[in-house]
């Protein structure tokens, strides 16, 4: 029969699952990541794996496909996870390392984005039109694809984190990422305890400190947004991430002001084209084994 074995290493969690040959999760795990030490980061990889094999009684030969989603830059061609910000990984060779442990698996490692972006893209059976995923939680970065090929430019494609704002010296990671608006929230609250679950509770209740920090947010995301709108014409832009799964309301606010910004009649009703995620936080995990199916 065949099984099919995915990881999304993050630098917070490592979520992993064990799926059947037609991508059905059998059984599934998530534990924290290691951030100070790269074995042990790795070895914690392989002993989720061997647990999920061990309780569902599947022998390590009949695994037939391993996929990995890791942040950061990102090797594919040779499975080399090059420089992850928020993890002990440093030109670490993943693929050769997972093969000495399943030397009979079909390995892929990607960026996490793009194996995310792929679980979107086959789950609204895609596969000729022009897609891009945007995510949304620690940083913020975006996956273009198009008739079923993933646009990577030099090496960087899609770090939108990078962008300039309208902020003097201000880039869009700094200005919106979930832990920048915890930060400003906990500033103006004088709250160092404050989570963005309860600034996005105050912002509904119309918070007087709260409102201008998340309408700024808002309103920069929806100028990147019209950025790809007009840049690649995508037939869908999914918005996914900690930050959109977890404020589902922020999607609906920053579609409402991409609107405003879509006066020319070329560009009218494209906003309809911005969606939720359909996966939220297992986008990863689902994307990983449609690419070892799709291999």
């Amino acid at each position: 029969m065949g099984y099919i074995l995915a990881a999304d290493v993050g630098g917070t969690k490592l979520a992993t699952a064990l799926l059947s040959a037609n991508g059905t999760v059998l059984q599934a795990a998530e534990i924290r990541s290691e951030k100070n030490d790269g074995e042990k980061l790795f070895q914690s990889l392989i002993d989720s794996f061997k647990s999920l094999c061990m309780n569902t009684l599947v022998h390590i030969d009949e695994i037939n496909g391993i996929a990995v989603g890791i942040p950061g830059i990102v090797d594919s061609e040779n499975g080399i996870a090059i420089f992850q910000n928020n993890l002990p990984w440093r030109n670490f060779l993943l693929t050769e390392r997972l093969a000495n442990e399943f030397p009979k698996s079909n390995i892929i490692v990607d960026n996490d984005v793009y194996m995310a972006a792929w679980g979107e893209y086959t789950n609204r059976e895609f596969s000729q039109e022009a897609f891009v995923y945007v995510t949304l939680s620690t940083g913020i970065s975006c996956c273009s694809i198009y008739k079923g090929m993933f646009l990577r430019g030099a090496g960087m494609a899609g770090e939108i984190g990078f962008n300039l704002t309208d902020t003097p010296r201000t880039s869009l990671e700094s200005l919106v990422s979930g832990p920048s608006l915890e930060a400003q929230g906990k500033k103006l609250l004088k709250n160092t305890n404050l989570t963005l679950k309860e600034m996005m509770e105050f912002y509904y209740e119309g918070n007087d400190c709260i409102l201008p920090i998340v309408n700024e947010a808002i309103c920069t995301l929806a100028k990147a947004i019209y950025h790809i709108i007009v840049l690649e014409d995508p037939h869908c832009i999914v918005l996914g991430g900690g930050v959109f799964n977890n404020h589902p309301g922020l999607i609906e606010l920053v579609r409402k002001e991409v609107r405003q910004y879509l006066n020319h009649p070329l560009l009218k009703g494209k906003e309809e084209r911005i969606e939720a995620s359909a996966y939220k936080e297992s986008a990863g995990l689902h994307g990983a084994a449609s690419r070892i199916m799709a291999n």
